[in-house]
C-alpha cells in the first residue's frame, strides 16, 4: 500500500492511502496501536456518498470526511467496534487519525507526494529537478495543475493523468502565446 505526507490543521501526517475496494474496506481494522503521526487516506473517485463505520477496528478514530478540493466537511468521533454507520454526500476524501486530533471543518488538507518534478528534454534527458516552491506557470496555472496532479497521484487512474497532460499542454501554448513581462529591480 503506498503512503504520502499530508499537513492538515498544523500537523503533518505520514498516512497510508486506500485506492482498492479491499483497501477501503479493510482500512485501520484490527490495529491495536496507530502512532500519532499516522493515519490512513481512503480516495474517492468520482465524488459520492460515502459509509463508515469502526466494526472490528480497536482504537479511537477521528473520521474526517473531505471535499474535491481536499477542505474538511465532516468531522466523525469513531468509537472502537461500532457498528453505527457514518454516511455523508459528495465526499472525494476520508482521513482516518487519532480521536483528538484537532482537526475541524473548514480545515484543508495538502500532499506533500515524496516524488521530485523532473523536466526531461526532448531525448529524455534530466535538465532540472524541482522539490518545491518552485513553478513554470502562473500562479493561477500552477494551482490548477496541483489540483490535476495531486487527483492523479492518489487514483492512479490513465484518465486523470491524461487530464493533467492536456492541461499542461494547454497552459504550455498560452504561456507560449503571452507577451513576456519583466520586473524592474
Amino acid at each position: 500500500m503506498n503512503r504520502i505526507k499530508i499537513a492538515i490543521a498544523n500537523k503533518t501526517y505520514d498516512v497510508k492511502i486506500a485506492i482498492t475496494d479491499e483497501e477501503k474496506e479493510t482500512g485501520l481494522q484490527n490495529i491495536t496501536n496507530l502512532p500519532e503521526n499516522e493515519g490512513m487516506l481512503f480516495v474517492f473517485d468520482p465524488p459520492q456518498t460515502v459509509s463508515f463505520w469502526m466494526k472490528d477496528t480497536i482504537i479511537p478514530l477521528d473520521i474526517i470526511f473531505l471535499d474535491e478540493d481536499m477542505k474538511v466537511v465532516y468531522v466523525a468521533n469513531g468509537e472502537p467496534n461500532s457498528e453505527k454507520i457514518i454516511e455523508v454526500d459528495n465526499i472525494s476524501y476520508v482521513l482516518e487519525v487519532n480521536r483528538n486530533s484537532g482537526i475541524s471543518i473548514g480545515d484543508e488538507m495538502e500532499l506533500y507526494p515524496n516524488d521530485k518534478m523532473l523536466l526531461l528534454d526532448a531525448d529524455g534527458k534530466v535538465q532540472m529537478e524541482l522539490e518545491g516552491n518552485e513553478r513554470l506557470f502562473s500562479r493561477e496555472h500552477t494551482k490548477k495543475l496541483i489540483k490535476y496532479a495531486k487527483k492523479a497521484y492518489l487514483t492512479k487512474k490513465d484518465n486523470d493523468y491524461k487530464t493533467l497532460g492536456e492541461k499542461l499542454f494547454d497552459f504550455l501554448e498560452i504561456q507560449e502565446n503571452t507577451e513576456p513581462e519583466y520586473v524592474d529591480k
